[in-house]
């Protein structure tokens, strides 16, 4: 592992045959520390979440109510589906969108980090939606990825619509990975009634 005593004797050491160059020198020198800052900056990685556990559904549902519906989780970044995602429903309305895998046994679980329960709401739907049909992700047009997650519901009338719905990070505590490359943070979904504060 190279240390920044390291980078900065490498440095020294150029700078040291940089000298009696000519009039070249002070630009080459120049060109020489804004590569090592760029190369010194580029390599900082942010610190790595610590991983969420993943829970039997019935563990889930008993904080977040019934899934409803299943779907994967948007990829606009890469090729293939996201995730498996589960819509969980609790007893006041919320709909709550959780990362769900199965496990070597075929049992389907889902990651609901600690916070969960206390982070913001990030999006809303019409409190007429009465019958949640589902979710999808919205077409993009292209293969490199998937669209959008969109909630399907029924209102008041039996009529069928749709809206896309917005995810969110949690900023503290533990997360949710992704459990098939590339290895990423995924988001929730906490999606309140339009009536409810």
């Amino acid at each position: 592992m190279i240390t920044r005593r390291d980078e900065m004797d490498r440095l020294r050491h150029k700078i040291i045959a940089l000298k009696g160059q000519g009039r070249l020198a002070p630009l080459r020198l120049a060109v020489v520390l804004l590569i090592n800052i760029l190369l010194s900056a580029s390599c900082r990685r942010q610190p790595e979440r610590p991983r969420a556990s993943y829970a039997p559904v019935p563990e889930i549902e008993q904080t977040f109510g019934r899934l409803v519906a299943t779907s994967n989780l948007p990829t606009p970044d890469q090729n293939g589906t996201g995730d498996r995602l589960g819509l969980f429903r609790d007893d006041a309305g919320t709909l709550w969108g959780i990362p769900l895998t199965i496990d070597e046994n075929g049992n389907i679980l889902g990651c609901a980090p600690p916070g969960l329960s206390d982070a913001p709401v990030t999006d809303r739907y019409p409190s007429d939606a009465g019958q949640i049909v589902g979710m999808e992700n919205a077409p993009t047009g292209w293969r490199g990825g998937t669209g959008r997650l969109e909630l399907i519901f029924r209102d008041a009338h039996g009529t069928l619509k749709w809206q896309p719905v917005r995810g969110g990070d949690l900023k503290s505590g533990p997360i949710c990975w992704s459990q098939s490359p590339p290895v990423q943070p995924l988001k929730y979904y906490r999606m309140a009634r339009t009536d409810a504060k």
